[in-house]
């Protein structure tokens, strides 16, 4: 079988945005970052309360508060910009709250549960 290129989101993935935001993933097929195309393991944190800073990621990193969580990593701003199509509102959240996020360079990461793999 060929390695999945492409994650379908079949549930409600977990996180601190508004319910009616995380929904508007479910359906969504959204490409996997190259080199990242299988479920992998990784420390999270929430888009909203994560650490910004170089220290605090560090100190939040010595007092355990990143979370570890096994799932399919997904360039957040391309992600955001397939949502745009489906959820205008949506998409338009992420861009408010999570600009952070969209420099090309972030990933979110959807659990492997509410994740269905594509080739």
């Amino acid at each position: 079988m060929a390695p999945a290129t492409r994650i379908r989101i079949i549930s409600c993935p977990p996180g601190e945005a508004p319910l009616s935001v995380r929904l508007a993933w479910v359906g969504l097929e959204l490409p996997l970052a190259p080199r990242r195309s299988s479920r992998q393991l990784a420390m999270t944190s929430g888009v909203v309360s994560a650490p910004r800073g170089w220290w605090e990621r560090i100190a939040a990193l010595f007092l355990g508060r990143y979370g570890v969580q096994t799932g399919y990593a997904v360039n957040a701003r391309d992600a955001v910009d397939l949502l745009q199509a489906k959820d205008p509102t949506a998409a338009a959240w992420w861009r408010q709250h999570c600009a952070h996020l969209l420099d090309g360079k972030r990933w979110f990461l959807f659990p492997t549960a509410g994740c269905e793999e594509r080739a």
